[in-house]
């Protein structure tokens, strides 16, 4: 991270607000589909665990071990500074903001305030917190702060044996790759499953189906989570990601390692940092994608799931959010007793 360490006791127990996003179609937490509502679930229940004081505001249906407020029904997005401040404890010493839009952003609030920016919007909070170095760079100017997404290893199973197909995960839109992933498939013959939600209805019945209906070994497996999620990834031959755009972190080649699966990917966004370990992963075209995937000069699983443990676990994400937090802190503290000019 950016910032210096700041040494505040170690058994000091934080009061901390975690505020996620109530959008119309608002996934509880945890979620099996939203990468956002995983982490911030995640980041609580940690927090938790280490004896912090938790307050989350979530969306209805969401289970934490933090105390949990769920937002009203029919609540917008613009009338969530408001309820917050009005249910927020008191002696509340740091407010959390995972609002997609960084909904508190305007308000005066009794405490500091950070935001992390999950995705790439314009708006941010005071404080921001970007989830690379690379959507710092982009959206921060190289302003803030970066803390990668961590996950709970202990959720992931892990497997040395696969079964011989390839993996696209994720959300059915073109900037996700999803062709690039077909064309690898069909250059090499290779079989591919592809599951994630479609979010471009058109994009998928005139591109990908067409595709998909000309090659028996290409199949469209819906969009998955829980065990069957588990399932394919740590079966996969490899996962492909052959991202487009600027993806600020990619969870799921994440994901995809603790199970001990390798991911090749285009070296987009975030790639390079999440991959770094494993330069031989990251392809420079599709064409080059299809070659690595014919020469299957893989890590090993154990290797693979080795590197997540030591780089993206949950606990590293919340050792690096708690010494922001008492940075955020100490910085009001010392402002309150700087002398009057």
């Amino acid at each position: 991270m950016a910032s210096k360490q700041i040494k505040m006791p170690s058994s000091q127990h934080l009061s901390i607000v975690q505020v996620i996003s109530n959008y119309p179609n608002a996934q509880p937490v945890p979620s099996i589909k939203g990468g956002t509502e995983k982490v911030v679930y995640e980041l609580t229940e940690e927090l938790v665990r280490r004896g912090h004081h938790v307050t989350l505001f979530a969306a209805r249906g969401s289970r934490s071990s933090a105390r949990l407020i769920p937002y009203p029904k029919g609540l917008k997005h613009h009338q969530i500074p408001q309820y917050v401040l009005r249910h927020m404890p008191a002696g509340t010493q740091i407010i959390h903001d995972h609002t997609f839009r960084s909904a508190l952003r305007r308000r005066k609030l009794p405490c500091p305030s950070l935001c992390t920016v999950h995705l790439p919007v314009k708006k941010h909070g005071k404080n921001p917190v970007y989830v690379s170095k690379r959507a710092r760079q982009l959206m921060g100017g190289g302003k803030g702060y970066y803390v990668y997404n961590g996950i709970n290893m202990h959720e992931y199973e892990f497997s040395s044996e696969k079964h011989g197909y390839l993996l696209f995960m994720g959300r059915i839109i073109r900037n996700k790759g999803v062709l690039q992933a077909i064309q690898v498939a069909e250059q090499t013959g290779k079989r591919l499953l592809i599951a994630g939600p479609i979010k471009a209805p058109v994009f998928f019945r005139q591109e990908i189906q067409k595709r998909i209906q000309r090659n028996p070994k290409i199949s469209y497996v819906g969009a998955v989570g829980g065990q069957r999620k588990q399932q394919l990834l740590k079966h996969a031959e490899c996962l492909l990601f052959p991202t487009l755009w600027e993806e600020p972190f990619g969870l799921i080649m994440v994901e995809a390692m603790a199970c001990g699966t390798p991911v090749l990917a285009l070296p987009n966004g975030s790639v390079p940092e999440v991959l770094s370990g494993f330069p031989q992963l990251i392809c420079k075209s599709v064409s080059q994608m299809a070659k690595k995937v014919q020469q299957k000069n893989y890590p090993s699983p154990a290797k693979l799931r080795q590197y997540v443990t030591q780089r993206f676990t949950n606990r590293q994400m919340t050792d690096k959010y708690v010494r922001l937090y008492r940075k955020m802190i100490q910085r009001q503290e010392q402002g309150k007793r700087a002398p009057k000019v």
